[in-house]
C-alpha cells in the first residue's frame, strides 16, 4: 500500500502519512469491513482516494499561497523608484503588528521554508487550521500595506 501512495503522492513521507490515516480510517470502521465482498479491495480504494484528496487539498492550499504571496510582494510595486529596502522595512512593520500565532507561522513559511504539513506538526494545529492563519495574515498584510501605499 505504501508503494501505491508514494506513486501518486511522490513523497515517501505523505506516503506513510496516507497509508497511516488509511489504517486509522479502516480501524475506525472495522465492523463493517467483515460485512464487505472485498475488504481489500476496499482498503486499496480508500487509500487511493485519500491520496487524490491530499493532491488537490495542495493544490488548492497551494494556489491560495501563490495568490496572496505575489499580492504581498509585488502588490502596486511597479515604480523604480519605490525602494525595496523601504519595501521590506514596510513588510516587516505590517507583520510586527499580526497576533503572534499569525506571525509565527510567517516565519516558519518563510523564513525558515517550513510545509504546511511541518507547521501544523510543529505548532499542534490542523493543517487547515494553518492554512487558515495563512489566509487571515495574507489579508491582514494586504491590507496593511495597501493602506500604506
Amino acid at each position: 500500500m505504501r508503494r501505491m501512495a508514494a506513486a501518486i503522492l511522490h513523497d515517501d513521507d505523505l506516503a506513510n502519512d496516507a497509508v497511516q490515516e488509511t489504517f486509522v480510517r479502516l480501524w475506525r470502521m472495522r465492523w463493517r469491513l467483515g460485512l464487505m465482498k472485498d475488504p481489500q479491495g476496499f482498503s486499496i480504494r480508500s487509500l487511493h482516494n485519500y491520496c487524490i484528496d491530499m493532491l488537490r487539498r495542495d493544490k488548492q492550499r497551494q494556489k491560495i499561497i501563490d495568490a496572496a504571496s505575489s499580492e504581498i510582494y509585488i502588490h502596486q510595486y511597479e515604480d523604480d523608484s519605490y525602494d525595496t529596502e523601504q519595501r521590506y522595512k514596510q513588510l516587516e512593520q505590517a507583520i510586527a503588528l499580526l497576533p503572534k500565532q499569525q506571525q509565527q507561522i510567517i516565519e516558519m513559511k518563510y523564513i525558515k521554508q517550513m510545509t504546511i504539513h511541518e507547521i501544523a506538526q510543529q505548532t499542534s494545529l490542523s493543517e487547515t487550521n494553518v492554512s487558515t492563519l495563512l489566509s487571515r495574515a495574507y489579508a491582514t498584510l494586504r491590507s496593511k500595506l495597501t493602506s500604506e501605499n
